[in-house]
């Protein structure tokens, strides 16, 4: 045996998004958070803000987000309490989810050193946000809370606080039988709560930065006309004694609601692996309906096989492709023959071993870092993959290409190590096709 392969049968992990035979209403990721309040009740400090600079990140899924604040002691010695802000979706009643979901890796740090923090709960309140489903109206509540940290200030000290962390963004969702309905994916930040400090913030600057495959996707709904555009992919909002308020506080999509519908319940409507994808005035469909061709593939372990027809997400228990020789696999090929030839907006992937039920797959077996990617034998391009283990399918652009195409050739060109075996992994490869026009659908009500 080359190299064996996880995969332990396990029960399903229900998280905060919960699957609905028929239909229902969900929430995802994290609602809020914010820039640090002084205090949760109130209180006068003698602290100011000299500097404020953010720094947002919009990945795939989630935002990586850096603050650094210089922070200046006006009055006499104070352990300084310190509440960073976080709303998180509260459970609903008789719904089969884990607890609400927290701040990804949350880490904050004075003049470089690592600073403790606590979690502080606050009101539960109502979200306006979900009464506005399209089959559902419901109040979902929210979890207002805190990360305290207490931050030591001398007389006339000045210090620097750095905060960084991960939030997924924040979604409502529904579904119908087989349709599904996604809201906006929001990345939200509140500059209010910074105005607990004394004075305003003397000056500050905001850096938006787009990281995934659809930069033209991403607006910035609020504030209005404060963030100035430098290219396509990069925002940026400087500002000086500002004392921030509610008309302050940024709300961003990262992206845009859609609908998904499948295109058809026949047996070979159902072979195609189908369903269109309607957003605003774009029409996509997405498919699997190629024979596939793989360079090498690893000898099956047991009742698990790594045929790459897996690759196509319907394997029995779960299996992904996994290439067959010695290394890391660096230059082996997948080749899809796309039965219905019509041009590509991107390629829908999962670059590693994704196992709902068993999660540590992903990190045990090599993930693709970087694919080469040709197009009817003529266009060629190479993608860069972050590692990390993405929720849904990975997005792949498909740019300056219009032609129907017919033949999809993948090379694994790099790769990220598995921390116990070396084969590489694909569990999923979609083509998302670009539609004239809006499909003729049957939702399901």
């Amino acid at each position: 045996m080359k190299k064996s392969l996880f995969a332990t049968a396990m029960a399903i992990v229900v998280n905060a998004s919960s699957a609905f035979a028929n239909g229902g209403a969900w929430q995802e990721g994290i609602p809020a958070t914010g820039s640090a309040s002084a205090s949760d009740k109130g209180k006068s400090t003698n602290v100011v803000i000299e500097n404020e600079t953010l720094k947002i990140d919009l990945h795939a899924e989630y935002a990586a987000v850096e603050v650094r604040y210089r922070m200046h002691n006006t009055g006499p010695k104070v352990e300084q309490d310190f509440f960073f802000p976080v709303e998180r979706w509260d459970v609903r009643e008789g719904e089969e989810t884990v607890g609400p979901l927290d701040l990804d890796d949350y880490r904050i740090t004075a003049d470089g050193k690592a600073l403790s923090s606590t979690n502080v709960p606050g009101q539960k309140e109502a979200s306006s946000q979900t009464k506005s489903g399209q089959f559902w109206e419901q109040s979902v509540p929210l979890i207002k809370s805190w990360k305290k940290s207490v931050i030591p200030f001398e007389p006339d000290q000045t210090r620097e606080i750095t905060i960084r962390y991960g939030s997924r963004y924040s979604e409502n969702n529904e579904s119908v039988s087989d349709d599904s309905h996604i809201s906006d994916a929001v990345f939200a930040y509140s500059l209010s709560p910074a105005a607990t400090w004394k004075g305003p913030i003397q000056k500050g600057k905001i850096e938006l930065n787009i990281l995934h495959a659809e930069p033209e996707d991403v607006s910035i709904e609020k504030p209005r006309d404060r963030f100035r555009r430098i290219s396509d992919t990069h925002y940026e909002w400087s500002f000086e004694n500002l004392k921030p308020s509610l008309a302050d506080d940024i709300r961003i999509i990262a992206h845009s609601k859609y609908d998904r519908y499948p295109t058809g319940y026949s047996e070979e409507e159902q072979a195609r692996h189908g369903s269109y994808v309607l957003r605003d005035h774009q029409y996509f469909l997405d498919h699997a309906d190629y024979d596939a061709t793989a360079s090498s593939t690893l000898a099956p372990q047991g009742k698990h096989h790594y045929e790459v027809e897996n690759i196509k997400g319907r394997s029995e228990e779960g299996s992904p492709w996994a290439e067959g020789v010695e290394g890391d696999g660096i230059g082996e090929t997948i080749t899809l023959h796309v039965n219905r030839p019509l041009p590509l907006y991107g390629i829908l992937i999962r670059p590693g071993y994704w196992d709902y039920g068993n999660k540590s797959a992903w990190w045990k077996n090599n993930r693709v870092a970087a694919l080469e990617i040709t197009l009817n034998n003529e266009h060629s391009f190479t993608e860069k993959i972050p590692d990390e283990p993405f929720d849904g399918p990975f997005l792949i652009r498909v740019r300056d290409y219009p032609q129907p195409v017919s033949k999809v050739k993948l090379v694994i060109k790099g790769i990220y190590p598995g921390n116990q075996f070396r084969d590489t992994c694909i569990s999923l490869v979609e083509l998302r096709a670009a539609l004239a026009k809006k499909p003729e659908i049957q939702p399901a009500r």
